[in-house]
């Protein structure tokens, strides 16, 4: 797999190479981060509730990688519930290369911020799911979405 990326995504001056195709072949794979198979917790059933109504531009940044927001993350409440909105921050992971550059400043995606580097670090990790082999590319996510959804149950 190395050195083989399916398209190629520019982000502030740099291209991010990334293998889609794969990266969406493992996600199906995976557990919900509500399920208790991942973690299943409240704060991870509530992200989960909250991220599928982020805007329509944060979910098409999330899903241009090839990353279902709604699996293989690992997710901290870091506000919880504050004036009604909750800001979590959220490590995803994608098959890719950042190229030129190990990572790429915090990009506003209007409620998000999304950060991207490199992975160097060794495999397996027990952050990321062992179906990952590098490259990789950590996406992480710092974003407010409104406490209460309607609906909602848990």
């Amino acid at each position: 797999m190395e050195g083989y990326f399916t398209e190629e995504i520019s982000l502030r001056d740099h291209i991010v190479k990334v293998d889609r195709e794969k990266t969406i072949e493992l996600y199906q794979k995976l557990p919900g981060i509500a399920e208790s198979s991942h973690c299943g917790c409240m704060d991870c059933r509530l992200y989960v509730k909250q991220i599928g109504q982020a805007s329509a531009k944060v979910l098409a940044f999330f899903h241009q990688f090839g990353i279902d927001p709604t699996k293989e993350a690992e997710v901290w409440r870091a506000i919880s519930n504050e004036n009604g909105f909750d800001t979590y921050t959220a490590d995803y992971h994608f098959v890719g290369n950042i190229q030129g550059v190990d990572e790429l400043e915090w990009i506003q995606i209007e409620e998000a911020s999304f950060g991207l580097v490199n992975y160097t670090r060794e495999l397996p990790s027990p952050m990321i799911p062992s179906a990952f082999s590098k490259p990789i590319v950590e996406m992480a996510v710092r974003i407010t979405m409104p406490h209460s959804i309607k609906g909602a149950k848990f």
